[in-house]
């Protein structure tokens, strides 16, 4: 009868997350708020029937009670967050939270499959972070000077990212800084204050001078994380940088002089560095290296083979044969035990909130706010690019996360921030809608009085 009950799951959980990836683009073509509170409570009742079935699945294949008290502690975070977020920003972007919600749910079922230790700690950080999280939209909207500090924002990225040269070795790249038991990984945060001296250089002035200026400080930051060997964190800063520079200038010569530099600045990293080299290499013929340097792609591609449409169910695959899968390969683990049609949904997520975010973006009139949200926005697109595109051979393996689902403290804090601050603009945005409608209002309030007293 359990084998029975666990295979059934595997076709419950991949049309639960179809259902819900659809219920998220139904929400997004929709522009008015009362027609999306249909779709807010199917996706609230998708989230929680996933996060207590994985959590149920886990205590049958386990044996182990810890994992119903876990479930129950997840449960009532997850629904104080909705609630409280809603209570104090009843005009944020619910769609927005919805999906981080629903990517955080998956993560914490994985995560406490592969290791329930590291859920443990995921959690508590998701929790703290949760805290920040709920400050900062107040803190957008209080403070009006975040767009006069470019130069603060620009120092204190290159000296966290210079500290980390002195750092821990990760894997073959200077990744983490270590405060006593904690490790924090700085450049998980630096990509906000990249974000924002961009943003605030360019809201001062688009110049030809000014653009030089930016692009040389821009440039120093991919140099020292090229030379700290974390490629895919550098990826990410470039490809931001470019389309910041394009929204602001609104030039395709600056863009595309910008792409030419990129592509001449790799081909040099390939000349002159080996773990460049390396990483092209394992690429082009993993299999090639399978019992050394191909091994963890090898065994990336074998476990979203295996999985298929529907996954072997969770905790019947293999996906602790990945090394370190629950950072740089969650997406082929959670491939592996729920499916093709799961994990593809999955991305269809992310991509829902890449969407989201550009929305956003593109309504914010103020230079300053637009280019954050957009850069924000792209940081989160490419970054979810390069962990599923590593994952599936199609790029290069860069070693990054899956926002919200992968394991990794500084990730999710920094997502959580990030997100908090796309949806501080889009409570900002909502404001001045509001008062534009109060300004109607009260205009043609005024000409029915004196059509009156005419």
């Amino acid at each position: 009868m359990q084998s029975v009950f666990i295979e059934l799951t595997k076709y419950i959980f991949a049309f639960l997350m179809a259902f819900y990836v659809l219920s998220a683009y139904r929400g997004a073509i929709i522009h008015k708020e009362e027609k999306r509170k249909g779709i807010y409570i199917q996706q609230y009742l998708i989230i929680f029937a996933i996060h207590f079935l994985g959590y149920y699945v886990l205590y049958i294949m386990k044996n182990d009670v810890k994992y119903i008290g876990f479930y129950f502690v997840q449960l009532i975070y997850l629904i104080v967050f909705i609630a409280f977020y809603y209570i104090l920003y009843p005009k944020a972007s619910r769609l927005l939270v919805n999906n981080m919600c629903m990517l955080m749910s998956v993560g914490f079922i994985m995560i406490a499959r592969l290791n329930f230790d590291k859920c443990v700690k995921q959690f508590v950080i998701a929790v703290l972070g949760t805290v920040i999280m709920f400050l900062v939209p107040w803190l957008i909207k209080s403070v009006k000077s975040f767009r006069n500090f470019g130069w603060l924002y620009c120092v204190a990225g290159l000296v966290l990212l210079c500290a980390v040269l002195l750092g821990n070795k990760v894997y073959g790249a200077n990744l983490t800084l270590s405060i006593g038991a904690f490790s924090v990984q700085p450049a998980e945060f630096v990509k906000i204050l990249y974000v924002m001296f961009v943003a605030s250089m360019f809201n001062k002035s688009t110049t030809f001078k000014q653009t030089c200026i930016v692009t040389v400080f821009a440039a120093l930051h991919v140099i020292i994380l090229v030379l700290s060997t974390d490629l895919g964190a550098a990826l990410i800063f470039f490809v931001v940088y470019i389309a910041m520079l394009y929204i602001a200038t609104r030039k395709l010569s600056y863009a595309g002089a910008g792409l030419l530099a990129g592509a001449g600045a790799s081909v040099v990293a390939y000349k002159l560095f080996s773990h460049v080299r390396a990483r092209v290499v394992v690429w082009r013929n993993p299999w090639e290296y399978i019992d050394t340097s191909g091994y963890q792609i090898c065994q990336s591609l074998f476990a979203i083979g295996m999985g298929s449409w529907f996954g072997y169910g969770l905790c019947q695959g293999m996906p602790d044969k990945i090394p370190v899968a629950e950072k740089d390969f969650m997406f082929s683990a959670i491939t592996e035990e729920f499916g093709l049609i799961f994990s593809i949904s999955l991305f269809l997520v992310c991509l829902n909130n890449l969407i989201l975010m550009m929305n956003i973006a593109s309504r914010c009139k103020t230079l300053f706010y637009r280019l954050v949200a957009v850069g924000l926005g792209v940081t989160y697109g490419v970054q979810v690019f390069l962990t599923v595109g590593g994952a599936i051979k199609f790029i290069p393996m860069t070693g990054v996360t899956l926002p919200f689902v992968s394991y990794g403290g500084s990730s999710i804090l920094s997502s959580l921030i990030m997100f908090a601050l796309i949806n501080g603009m889009y409570n900002m945005r909502q404001d001045e809608g509001d008062r534009k409608d109060g300004r109607k209002q009260k205009t043609t309030q005024t000409k029915k009085k004196a059509k009156r007293a005419e």
